[in-house]
């Protein structure tokens, strides 16, 4: 994130970030998500689950799972960046699902919140000029959705909050000027910390609505189980950005402890597009070998 980034997700809790995804990735990402059925009662794409919550709302998923180039939104180069400044070099994704709306989608009610009592993990702080959070969420917009066609809500600065919201806050029984609408353009990402309490405004546009979520967190943090895996697709091949994102939950520097990675696969997440080892992660790394060799020598 640059300083502006940087000054509004404190701010804010999100960011919006433009012209994430080229045309061609747009039109790309769509055409696969495309001739579903489900406003009819079918299902016509081959996707593990596919599933029509009500005449408006569906869900298709786990997204790790479904056919590229849907999948590969996972480990999209534009995003990685941010995602690691604020989860660390160790990030894994946790979660994901396309979510398709049509008119007459109702609101989806306000959630989360900075209560880590309830959820430990969920949790976020600035330290020494640098953010930390257990649980990052992008969401891929792949239509619009203006200002005056629904979409995203959020309570701006509710991720910092000390306080739950209000059950009638919450439920859209009232609704003020603390809830956001946050109109976008496709092909952009909106990246919220989870902590932030958000949902959905009711969905008004004629056309439908379709976003990709991933949910991302620190490498110590498993929000929901089971954790996805690249054996979860037999036979399929991943790179190695993906293998690497896709991993359970650890407590102490996975990529560097063997476990059947290579060197290559050992270094920090986007080493193929220049990135390295952060300067803490590798001055532990070294205290730890030196540590296995004088125990070595010992024995």
């Amino acid at each position: 994130m640059d300083e502006e980034q940087k000054y509004l997700f404190d701010l804010r809790g999100y960011l919006v970030l433009e012209d994430i995804l080229s045309a061609q990735e747009l039109a790309s990402v769509n055409a696969a998500l495309d001739g579903h059925g489900l406003w009819d009662g079918e299902n016509k794409l081959d996707y593990p689950l596919l599933k029509r919550y009500n005449p408006f709302i569906a869900n298709a998923g786990p997204l790790h799972t479904t056919p590229r180039p849907v999948r590969d939104l996972i480990s999209h180069q534009k995003v990685l960046p941010h995602l690691e400044e604020v989860l660390g070099p160790d990030l894994r994704y946790d979660e994901g699902q396309v979510l398709y709306a049509r008119k007459g989608a109702g609101a989806l009610i306000l959630h989360n919140g900075n209560t880590p009592w309830e959820y430990p993990p969920l949790t976020y702080q600035v330290r020494d000029g640098r953010i930390y959070g257990g649980h990052l969420i992008v969401a891929f917009c792949l239509t619009d959705a203006l200002a005056d066609q629904g979409g995203f809500a959020v309570v701006p600065g509710s991720h910092k909050s000390a306080f739950e919201i209000p059950e009638d806050f919450q439920t859209w029984q009232k609704v003020g000027d603390w809830v956001s609408r946050v109109p976008v353009r496709a092909g952009s990402v909106v990246l919220f910390a989870d902590t932030a309490t958000h949902g959905s405004w009711p969905w008004a546009a004629d056309f439908e609505r379709r976003v990709v979520f991933c949910r991302y967190t620190a490498g110590m943090v498993q929000h929901t189980a089971p954790a996805p895996v690249p054996e979860d697709l037999p036979g399929e091949e991943w790179t190695p950005v993906e293998r690497r994102l896709l991993r359970p939950p650890f407590a102490w520097h996975f990529h560097d402890r063997g476990r059947g990675y290579t060197e290559q696969q050992r270094t920090s997440v986007r080493t193929a597009e220049g990135w390295t080892m952060n300067d803490h992660s590798q001055q532990i790394i070294t205290l730890a070998e030196d540590a296995e060799k004088s125990a070595e020598g010992r024995g």
